[in-house]
């Protein structure tokens, strides 16, 4: 993408809430249209009241907002960088709006899932063609490409967790990831295997280790009904299997994950650090990358990359209906 063929760029996220009364609201569109009863979301919720309310994504997004349009190289767009959300204000379609009111014609979209699989992938791509023709604006929306084998996240990553691998303890690493289900995980899990192997061997290089330590790969917030398969083992299974084979330190890398976010907090830091704890292991959580200097530069390389059309007509498809979206092309 040409920087002077875009008017902005739009940060497109998953959304949270931000208080009590906003977390059953935004849960139902969490899961709207799958016939999912109030009684099953009430069990999500309590994750969510545990912690007044409060997801920290959208204030994660709102700091990558504001650095992105501080740091951007030449500044070239100024204070035009936009945040919009599938599942929480602000809404993607308000944003839409905003935009075209301010006179954007034409803007490039980072969302914030590295990987491709239908919820990190189509579905924000089928929420943008939505977004547009619930605002009724005419915006042309050129999608920044996934990055799960970019460079710069391998590097982010291997530096994070170098800094926490010498030890004298027994230790093992788990690479962990959102579970999706296993009719989606075609591309899915091979991208999170081939990131996570990348990572352990750099930051053993850089630990002067003669060897990677051993390093497991795990998932954690299944959802979905009991009788679909979904991607495992689960993180808790994996944290006790450690504990099981005599493993004194475990060291957790969310690599799915971009930012801190209520599931890795709930997942990783209450219930499975809980589970260390009655294994008496050393547990170690790393933080997530979006935070780091470096993340804002990979996304001004990727515009700079990107043609805004990456991924072809059918990739990652809707396992309940064809809708529209953007950013597709036909296979050639």
């Amino acid at each position: 993408m040409r920087k002077e063929d875009l008017d902005a760029l739009l940060i497109m996220s998953f959304g949270g809430p931000e208080s009590q009364e906003e977390v059953m609201p935004f849960l139902r569109r969490v899961v709207a249209g799958r016939g999912v009863p109030d009684e099953r979301l009430e069990k999500v919720a309590e994750q969510y009241r545990y912690f007044d309310g409060i997801s920290p994504i959208n204030a994660v997004n709102r700091d990558l907002q504001a650095r992105l349009a501080t740091d951007a190289p030449s500044r070239w767009l100024g204070d035009r960088v936009y945040l919009g959300n599938r599942n929480s204000e602000p809404f993607l379609a308000d944003t839409l709006a905003e935009m075209s009111k301010a006179g954007i014609r034409s803007a490039a979209v980072f969302v914030t899932s590295a990987f491709s699989s239908y919820s990190g992938c189509r579905q924000y791509r089928e929420n943008l063609a939505a977004g547009l023709d619930k605002a009724g604006v005419d915006i042309d929306l050129r999608l920044v490409p996934k990055f799960h084998d970019h460079p710069l996240l391998a590097q982010i990553w291997i530096d994070r967790l170098a800094e926490v691998l010498p030890s004298d303890q027994s230790t093992r690493v788990l690479f962990v990831t959102h579970s999706v289900p296993v009719s989606d995980s075609v591309k899915y899990r091979p991208q999170h295997e081939a990131l996570a192997a990348r990572v352990i061997q750099g930051a053993a290089e850089m630990a002067d280790m003669a060897e990677p330590p051993d390093w497991r790969m795990a998932y954690q917030s299944r959802s979905g009904p009991p009788h679909q398969p979904w991607l495992e083992p689960d993180i808790g299974e994996v944290v006790a299997e450690a504990a099981a084979d005599g493993v004194q330190r475990i060291i957790v890398v969310p690599i799915g994950f971009l930012s801190d976010n209520l599931e890795i907090r709930w997942d990783l830091d209450v219930t499975a650090g809980a589970i260390a704890k009655e294994h008496a292991l050393d547990y170690v959580r790393i933080e997530p990358p979006q935070n780091d200097p470096r993340f804002i530069s990979m996304i001004y390389e990727l515009i700079e990359q990107g043609d805004g059309i990456p991924c072809r007509v059918g990739c990652c498809p809707n396992p309940r209906q064809e809708l529209h979206t953007v950013g597709e092309r036909a296979d050639d």
